[in-house]
């Protein structure tokens, strides 16, 4: 079962999300709210750090 690298990081930010929604909230609208704001700023924030790091090679 072999994904590419954006897929894990889709699945992951989805999933701690998820855990630190329901962990933090009560209600389904703040937990929605929460899901998108941390899942969406874990995925934007991930590409621009490697857009970043893409110039530096790795020796």
């Amino acid at each position: 079962m072999i994904r590419s690298h954006f897929a894990n990081l889709l699945i992951f930010s989805a999933l701690v999300a998820v855990f630190f929604a329901f962990l933090t909230q009560t209600e389904t609208k703040d937990r929605l709210r929460v899901i998108l704001i941390l899942g969406g700023s874990m995925v934007v924030l991930s590409l621009i750090i490697a857009y970043v790091m893409y110039p530096f090679p790795l020796r």
